[in-house]
């Protein structure tokens, strides 16, 4: 693994699901979550709703729920499958449920 890269298991959704948390400038992370999240509009509110497709969907929703959770303490930038553009913001904690905050899109100067 690269330095300032970290693996974490996120199995659950297909076995083997891997996130990546990448170390950045100012001691900013981004998380590289892939498909654990397929319906932002409903599994941000209700993180253990599952998915058909999810090959384990107990250790999905324990995925789910618990990346967002360390995402939204830590104020890690997040980018993931399945949310809408520009795929990269972060989480915030609401009450037993989470939101998602899409991060400020601009075009470059």
């Amino acid at each position: 693994m690269p330095a300032g890269v970290a693996a974490l298991d996120s199995s659950g959704h297909t076995p083997g699901h891997t996130s990546y948390l990448f170390d950045g400038r100012r001691g900013q992370k981004l998380l590289a979550w892939g498909d654990i999240v397929h319906y932002h509009a409903v599994q941000f509110a209700r993180p253990d709703a599952s998915h058909e497709g999810d090959s384990d969907r107990a250790r999905a929703i324990a995925a789910r729920r618990g990346l967002m959770e360390r995402t939204a303490t830590e104020g890690w930038w997040l980018a993931g499958a399945h949310l809408p553009f520009p795929g990269l913001g972060h989480v915030r904690k609401e009450d037993e449920a989470y939101a998602w905050v899409p991060g400020e899109f601009a075009p470059l100067p």
